[in-house]
């Protein structure tokens, strides 16, 4: 889906050495080109347990950009001055394939810039890691990966988690329910609502929606 990236043409090699946030950024892209940037959610009140419908477009979401010294942080570490750098997709691979006991000092080491291979371990408990990760989340871009949603029953703020990587699990047959409850409302066709740009199949769901009282 990604054909080029910062001028160049995409690889799955430049995709591997992206960092964390931009791989989620092109993830909300992605999720917006398939036209399910703007949507419905659901979620289960904390306090009373009701659930609730609420409204939300991606894009309309705020990022933080990158710190001016992206994508390296500098830390002493032991009496040494090291040079860290953020953790890419390829670390994240990488990591999948870590005893969970040792991972987090596998990826403190991984991140050193340049380390030499005789490099001692960093401690996984050691107060150095906390630092570390208050060092890279100082100076890193970020997407929105939680939001605020208040039931509409008794007024409580919620806070909802946000997939980031949510257009990976569409459903094949996600065209068919749109085909479905678009057929059912006006009684169109198949071919005819297929026939229909993304758009106007979108809003014409919107409508549908606003009909049956979920407003945002």
């Amino acid at each position: 889906a990604l054909d080029h990236l910062a001028g160049d043409v995409a690889s799955t090699a430049r995709v591997a050495r992206l960092c964390v946030a931009d791989r989620q950024f092109l993830m909300h892209a992605l999720d917006a080109h398939l036209g399910h940037g703007e949507r419905w959610f659901d979620a289960l009140c904390a306090r009373c347990g009701a659930r609730f419908d609420f409204h939300l477009d991606f894009a309309q979401l705020p990022v933080v950009e990158a710190g001016s010294t992206f994508p390296y942080a500098t830390l002493e570490i032991d009496g040494q001055t090291r040079r860290f750098r953020l953790p890419t997709g390829a670390d994240q691979e990488a990591l999948a394939a870590q005893p969970e006991a040792t991972a987090r000092a596998w990826l403190a080491r991984a991140l050193i810039d340049d380390a030499p291979p005789d490099a001692a371990a960093i401690d996984a408990d050691a107060p150095a890691i906390a630092a570390l990760d208050a060092a890279l989340e100082a100076m890193a871009p970020a997407v929105v990966v939680a939001v605020e949603a208040a039931c509409p029953e008794c007024g409580q703020a919620n806070t909802v988690d946000l997939d980031p990587y949510r257009a990976l699990a569409l459903e094949s047959d996600e065209i068919l329910r749109e085909v479905h409850e678009i057929a059912t409302h006006y009684h169109w066709g198949e071919a005819e609502i297929l026939g229909l740009p993304l758009r106007r199949r979108r809003h014409y769901l919107r409508l549908i929606a606003n009909a049956r009282g979920l407003t945002s």
